[in-house]
């Protein structure tokens, strides 16, 4: 790092304290405060210029055709295991409905109620739905049943 980096830092260090102090805080709280400036200027102008850090490893594809919506769908099950949860319900019928159309069945089908099962439709067409974890694992399974061939 160059004298002149570290000459700026202490600067901007001292004018932070500065700062603090004309504004009425007290002690050695400035003072603090300073070195507190002083320290991160430093660990910012020691980065060397060009560098860039690296990105975030990807996340690993699904497979079986699962996607981020399921996660999804667990971490709401955390929060709400026996309330009605709208969001949740919404959801799950989306997700149901759009497998449905790669199939290309729509949700009035009665082949889509012979495709989820009659009872995971009838539970998803519902007006509320008020599901144990088994309920919604066999939800689930249902929709990730209608990717298999």
């Amino acid at each position: 790092m160059s004298r002149r980096a570290i000459v700026r830092a202490v600067l901007l260090g001292a004018a932070a304290g500065a700062v603090a102090w004309a504004f009425g805080v007290q002690g050695w709280r400035p003072i603090l405060i300073g070195v507190c400036v002083t320290a991160g200027a430093l660990a910012v102008l020691g980065i060397p210029p060009g560098w860039y850090g690296r990105w975030p490893a990807r996340p690993k594809p699904s497979s079986g055709g699962g996607s981020g919506q399921v996660w999804r769908l667990a971490n709401r099950l955390r929060r709400y295991e026996h309330d009605y949860d709208p969001a949740l319900h919404q959801r799950l019928r989306s997700l149901a409905a759009a497998r449905l159309r790669r199939l290309g069945l729509e949700w009035d089908d009665p082949r889509a109620a012979e495709a989820l099962g009659p009872d995971v439709h009838a539970t998803l067409s519902a007006e509320t739905m008020r599901p144990s974890l088994r309920d919604v694992d066999a939800v689930v399974s249902a929709i990730e049943r209608l990717d298999t061939p």
